[in-house]
């Protein structure tokens, strides 16, 4: 019997570390303009032209983005967002208000909004090498870690595509 036991805790221990160490990162929902939804996980830039996300074999960042101008809003999981597993049971996600805006909207896990310009990009480690697995986001000149952000909202710039609506137009013979 202690044979067993002991099998089955050893093989309870194997599985369980490969499940651990793939839960490093929140999984973020891209709500396009289009109506649209993707996923990224992790986030791993964001500037004026597109969001990237995800890594492919051999750990290299994945640089098929999606255009900056085609996203409406982003959604964190908080799946690894320490406040939220602090509140526990407690924790209630906090909204992100409908309306949209000329500048980029950040609502973090604990419910304050701030607007400005977003941007996310690996963070400096003390060599000055850039972690590429353990992106920041930037706003109004302070980092925040990912982890402490529940959605971001981007203003609609210039270049973002038209909402498509239906029109009548009457067909004219010359």
């Amino acid at each position: 019997m202690l044979k067993r036991s002991t099998l089955l805790l050893f093989i309870s221990f194997v599985f369980a570390i490969p499940a651990y160490a793939q839960g490093g990162w929140d999984v973020w929902t891209i709500y396009l303009r289009d109506g649209t939804t993707t996923t990224a996980a992790p986030l791993w830039s964001l500037d004026a032209k597109s969001l990237k996300g995800g890594f492919m074999n051999g750990g290299e960042p994945d640089n098929v983005g999606t255009a900056r101008s085609r996203i409406s809003y982003l959604s964190n999981s908080l799946g690894n967002s320490e406040y939220a597993r602090e509140k526990g049971a407690d924790f209630v996600r906090p909204t992100l208000p409908e309306k949209g805006s000329t500048r980029d909207l950040v609502v973090f896990v604990d419910g304050r909004q701030e607007s400005g310009n977003v941007t996310i990009k690996a963070k400096k480690r003390e060599t000055g090498e850039n972690d590429i697995y353990n992106p920041v986001l930037l706003l109004n000149g302070k980092e925040y870690p990912l982890t402490s952000v529940a959605h971001i909202r981007l203003a609609a710039s210039k270049a973002a595509p038209a909402k498509t609506t239906k029109s009548k137009t009457k067909l004219t013979a010359h």
